[in-house]
């Protein structure tokens, strides 16, 4: 056996042991295609609404509510599809596999908090409390990306963290500033995360050429 028949092995076996304890297959354009997605959402919203609505949220309607609701399922939808397909992509210019044990533990697990944050935005419109929504939404996706940090990286947990801080602020302010930052953490912090990365990519990329 040669030094490069060893070479081989190793970067084998070190590739198996990292894709079994740390998922990186999402590249750095699903985090950007997600935070266009989140600043699209955040405009049609605001577009949608009205300057009146967004500085008063007592004038939206329940119908105003359907339909940014269904908005947002959009944004999700896309979201998620998107950083599925870049990270199928990833894999395959690796020959890893973007579906493994461990990608199916990191989402099946939050099955559940999906859903309740689903019934919770339901409710919270049903009652009423519109302006609760986009806090609550950031500070339960801060969590879902905290918790991802240990099976990822360490930039989840900074992510993680600061779209809790970013969510519980937003819990108490409300209007055109409120919808303001809530693009600022779906959109800026997913595009700030995405550069970063496509940073550290093209770094990788010239040590290793």
């Amino acid at each position: 056996m040669g030094i490069a028949d060893i070479e081989r092995d190793l970067k084998f076996i070190r590739t198996t042991m990292e894709s079994s304890s740390r998922y990186t297959n999402v590249p750095a354009s699903g985090y950007l295609i997600t935070g266009l997605l989140g600043l699209l959402g955040t405009w049609g919203t605001y577009i949608y609404l009205g300057a009146e609505k967004v500085a008063d949220m007592t004038r939206i309607t329940t119908k105003d509510m359907k339909i940014l609701m269904v908005l947002w399922l959009l944004v999700f939808v896309a979201a998620v599809g998107s950083v599925a397909f870049c990270s199928w992509r990833k894999a395959q210019k690796h020959a890893l596999t973007a579906w493994n044990s461990l990608a199916a533990r990191m989402l099946l697990s939050q099955i559940p908090l999906v859903v309740v944050i689903g019934i919770l935005t339901l409710a919270m419109a049903t009652e009423g409390y519109y302006g609760l929504i986009p806090g609550t939404w950031m500070g339960i996706y801060g969590t879902v990306l905290y918790s991802f940090s240990y099976f990822t990286s360490v930039e989840h947990k900074i992510e993680g963290i600061a779209f809790i801080v970013l969510g519980l602020i937003v819990l108490f302010i409300h209007g055109a500033v409120g919808l303001a930052l809530l693009g600022l953490g779906f959109g800026g912090i997913h595009i700030v995360a995405g550069m970063w990365r496509l940073l550290l990519e093209k770094k990788v990329q010239r040590v290793s050429v």
